[in-house]
């Protein structure tokens, strides 16, 4: 990790800091009252790969994780002095050597570099990590070795020289929008669904008008009666109604361009019949994006386990960059 000019990315399929985000955003002191650590570079085996994000309040604790809780005494103290002293601070944690059994315990034969920084000298850098919480562009981090500090996401670009952030020397930190998900309908499945991805990292709209079935998609973002415009997002179709299903594959197939993926619950036999009911161009169009049955398979049966099966496949999509965008 020399302090030469690097770009750095978040790897596919990682949740760099929702929660983190979502805590500074609502922190009761203001968002801008705590300290925001990022995982900025690391090497062999870590807990946390670059864009990792921690939430510091200044009343102490933490959202988010760096370590299995190894390292997160030392990220604390590091937030103490940052609030303290008014400038970044870096963490070096450093277990690639064996004898690192006996200090932290860990034994991850790894090394991160964690910058915590105070957003009390941050001004506007809640606008920008609120735009990319809720947009569809990426969080872009710059620190360079004369102190200037950048993040930028849209049109959102805020610069501010902070005493501490020189000693990385240039590094530019890319991170993805979070990915989308649109579920048309809701069911059994969708309670335990819901709050899995949210935990990943997840940004999920429901659509439902079936008031039986609304209150299980209380995990989402948002749930809503009627059709959006379509978002760039995954799509799922899980109303296990059959009219419902096929006039969203009607509406899917009118859209000026198809989402990265449209999963459809039940067998592959039912979305064959619900494609023989439409006009041959829905199908088309469609069958090379639909997945039927939508979910990883073999992972058993019920509510949960079909929750389960459809969280690990959209993860797995993600981690192959499926649903990469906005960096």
């Amino acid at each position: 990790m020399s302090a030469v000019a690097r770009v750095l990315a978040t790897p596919p399929g990682s949740d760099p800091g929702k929660a983190a985000v979502d805590a500074c955003l609502t922190d009761p002191r203001g968002p801008e009252s705590g300290c925001l650590a990022i995982v900025i570079d690391h090497e062999g085996h870590t807990y946390a790969r670059p864009g990792t994000m921690v939430y510091l309040p200044a009343a102490g604790g933490h959202v988010g994780w760096i370590s299995a809780g190894c390292h997160e005494a030392r990220l604390q103290q590091a937030a103490a002095d940052a609030l303290r002293e008014g400038g970044a601070q870096w963490l070096d944690l450093d277990n690639r050597d064996l004898l690192d059994v006996f200090g932290s315990g860990s034994g991850c034969r790894g090394r991160q570099r964690v910058l915590v920084l105070p957003l009390a000298a941050l001004s506007g850098s809640a606008a920008v990590l609120a735009a990319w919480r809720t947009g569809a562009h990426g969080l872009q981090v710059t620190g360079a070795a004369d102190g200037r500090l950048r993040m930028r996401c849209g049109e959102h670009d805020h610069r501010w020289t902070m005493p501490g952030v020189a000693a990385a020397g240039d590094w530019t930190l890319q991170m993805t929008a979070l990915p989308r998900l649109l579920c048309l309908g809701a069911g059994p499945e969708s309670a335990v669904l819901l709050a899995l991805l949210d935990a990943l990292g997840w940004r999920v709209e429901v659509v439902e008008a079936r008031a039986r079935w609304q209150a299980a998609a209380t995990p989402a973002e948002r749930v809503q009666a009627c059709l959006p415009e379509l978002p760039d997002a995954a799509v799922l179709l899980m109303s296990h109604h059959f009219e419902t299903d096929r006039a969203a594959l009607q509406w899917l197939a009118d859209a000026p361009a198809l989402p990265p993926w449209i999963g459809v619950l039940g067998p592959r036999r039912r979305c064959e019949d619900l494609l023989a009911t439409l006009p041959a161009r829905v199908g088309e169009r469609l069958w090379p994006h639909l997945e039927a049955p939508a979910g990883q398979p073999v992972m058993g049966r019920g509510a949960a386990a079909i929750a389960l099966a459809l969280a690990t496949r959209l993860q797995a999509l993600r981690g192959d960059g499926r649903f990469a965008t906005g960096a």
